[in-house]
């Protein structure tokens, strides 16, 4: 930052300006919210679906979540 010229300050300020101005959610909120919309679209993920992957032979038996 010893090095930053005027411009490039004033870029910086500007940009923490509109990172003020964003509104954020508490993940309190935004993670249940999240795992049902993923709960929602495993029956259509090949991924997490096995079987609509039945042909692949690396599928995994078991579910896993992860956040």
């Amino acid at each position: 930052m010893d090095e930053l010229d005027e411009t490039q300050l004033r870029k910086e300020v500007d940009s923490r300006k509109m990172q003020l101005q964003i509104t954020r959610e508490k993940c309190s909120v935004t993670i249940p919210d999240l795992v049902k919309w993923i709960e929602e679209k495993l029956a259509e993920d090949p991924f997490l679906n096995a079987e609509l992957m039945k042909d692949n032979p690396w599928v995994e038996s078991g579910k896993c979540v992860m956040l």
